[in-house]
């Protein structure tokens, strides 16, 4: 699947690209043998859209799926016709041309963006569309005005959690991944990435210095509570890993984790995609910090 990588790292050199899609996020979480794009409607030499897509296989029958680690896929359209005048029928005359380049698979399902809401293309060829959420808070957010109007019980976890743990940024993420699984092992579930895969990320990450890791450890033992793990690029950060020790569920800690990245975004001018959960108990939280419900597309086709 390298045949089109090198017009597409072209793309995503000339114009933004988010991180989720970048060839070297691709490279790490799908494995460079693993993935490939769709281009098409090129000008100058440069694509005008693009979409990447990681093929896998699920008992033996080939099938494109969102890569782990991974919350959105999906087109992406040269700045050109994303902000253009009378885009929305540029962008369907490339859409077309990009699922007619899609490898025949026997299942496909991607997430788009949420800047993507053009998927008429794709239901006139047979596919389908739930509307999922995430919750974004601006980058440009006055921090002490957000505190203030916090409900008093989301104030009380947060002095909770500032009284009995301690905040650090550590350069090993290891101790997060352990805390997330611990996270699903709660709930009865199995960890759905490797921990190697986990790892190839990030080390990419860490070469451009695009992540954060947080650890949250009691002040008294110095014992991890709990961890989260932030990525970000020039534009947005993302929440890509949190975890928590089930022993700590009602210290606040985890609270305090998002409240630190909330400040560590504002500090930097930053959009936040808290790349939430729509299970209610977790979106309660995400729309208690002043997250923006956003809608965004998951596509999918038998």
């Amino acid at each position: 699947m390298s045949g089109s990588k090198t017009p597409y790292s072209e793309f995503c050199r000339v114009t933004y690209v988010p991180l989720h899609l970048q060839p070297w996020w691709l490279d790490a979480v799908c494995g460079p043998d693993n993935w490939g794009a769709a281009i098409t409607a090129v000008r100058q030499g440069i694509p005008m859209g693009v979409m990447p897509y990681f093929k896998t296989r699920r008992m033996g029958l080939p099938i494109i799926q969102q890569p782990p680690f991974t919350a959105y896929a999906g087109p992406w359209f040269h700045s050109d016709v994303q902000y253009a005048a009378a885009s929305w029928y540029k962008q369907q005359r490339i859409l077309e041309n990009l699922i007619d380049q899609l490898p025949r698979v026997v299942f496909f399902q991607q997430c788009f963006h949420p800047s993507i809401q053009n998927w008429l293309p794709f239901y006139w060829t047979g596919f389908h569309q739930t509307t999922r959420y995430t919750h974004l808070l601006p980058g440009t957010i006055d921090t002490a005005n957000l505190y203030d109007s916090f409900k008093s019980s989301l104030r009380t976890e947060l002095r909770r959690a500032a009284e009995y743990t301690e905040v650090m940024e550590v350069e090993d993420p290891e101790p997060i991944f352990r805390l997330n699984k611990l996270s699903f092992a709660r709930k009865g579930l199995r960890q759905p990435y490797s921990l190697s895969t986990f790892q190839r990320l990030y080390q990419a990450l860490v070469v451009r210095r695009q992540a954060l890791a947080l650890l949250a450890c009691n002040r008294k033992t110095g014992t991890p509570q709990a961890g989260l793990y932030l990525v970000f690029d020039a534009r947005q950060a993302s929440v890509l890993l949190t975890g928590l020790d089930p022993a700590y569920r009602q210290t606040g800690t985890l609270h305090g984790l998002y409240w630190h990245a909330i400040q560590y975004c504002a500090a930097r001018k930053l959009r936040l995609d808290f790349e939430g959960s729509m299970q209610p108990g977790i979106e309660h939280v995400f729309r208690g910090f002043g997250g923006q419900r956003t809608p965004y597309m998951q596509i999918w086709r038998y």
